[in-house]
């Protein structure tokens, strides 16, 4: 009967290889000092001649917290980069072509709201070659979003829900003001047999008061949602990388060197064993 032997690692045989590789190093080492120069020529001359990438970030907000369909439509965006389709994605931003092609890599970043996990805020980051069109891009994108009819829609129901309740808390507020007018109307002075103000009616001028500075209050807010017109708001402007992030010469000297090394081991490892056949 066979029996099946375990696999087990062999660590000598590793060993000896490694030391054999090390032996080569030195026994060649002038020939392993010219690939390594290649290699870092190479990375050089690769840094100065490959087209150069740079990098740019801005924040978006949006004010439709609850549909969060945007999310697609940047997931789409990233795709129509990611297949290189230029004159789709011209199409979509409202740009040339010839600006597209600008366009290497776009990438977005939800943050999270508490434990609803809402996206409302996302951090756009692109990646292009040419440095002074990011902002166009950038407002292009957030205008790509804005003008989607699904967004426009949500924004007019937004915005005529404020103007309806605008109209109802300036009724309300008109109302207290009648209120006050005939609490005011209706105060008599003090009798000389007691103190304090009695009023004919039986109404609470505290509790008047109160609902009065709510409906202000809820006034102030709606100035403040009116503000918000735009279904998408920019948070923070593009920053943008002053240096490229490609190519860099510290990746690609840590690319190429050992790539030029692995080559130096085959070319070392023949030129031993023609040594040993003669």
């Amino acid at each position: 009967m066979i029996e099946e032997k375990d696999n087990i690692i062999d660590f000598t045989t590793i060993f000896k290889r490694i030391i054999y590789l090390y032996g080569l190093l030195i026994k060649y080492y002038k020939l392993a000092f010219v690939y390594i120069l290649s290699a870092i020529i190479l990375a050089i001359i690769l840094r100065f001649t490959l087209p150069a990438f740079y990098s740019g970030s801005f924040i978006i907000k949006s004010n439709e917290n609850k549909d969060p369909y945007y999310i697609n439509m940047l997931l789409d965006l990233e795709t129509l980069v990611s297949d290189k389709d230029y004159s789709g994605i011209a199409n979509e931003l409202k740009i040339p072509e010839s600006e597209a092609t600008l366009i290497k890599k776009i990438s977005m970043l939800p943050i999270s709201k508490g434990k609803s996990g809402d996206t409302g805020v996302v951090i756009i980051t692109l990646r292009m070659s040419e440095q002074n069109k990011f902002i166009q891009i950038q407002n292009s994108l957030i205008s790509y979003l804005e003008n989607n009819s699904n967004y426009q829609k949500l924004k007019e129901n937004r915005l005529s829900k404020i103007a309806s309740l605008e109209n109802k808390i300036t009724r309300d507020i008109i109302e207290m003001d009648s209120v006050k007018r005939i609490i005011i109307d209706n105060i008599k002075p003090v009798s000389s047999s007691g103190s304090g103000v009695v009023y004919n009616v039986p109404v609470d001028p505290y509790k008047a008061y109160d609902i009065n500075m709510d409906r202000y209050k809820e006034q102030l807010w709606l100035i403040e949602q009116q503000k918000l017109s735009s279904s998408f708001e920019l948070m923070k402007p593009c920053v943008v990388s002053k240096k490229p992030v490609w190519p860099k010469l510290s990746i690609l000297t840590l690319v190429l060197v050992p790539l030029f090394l692995l080559v130096f081991v085959f070319h070392a490892h023949r030129r031993e064993n023609i040594n040993l056949s003669k």
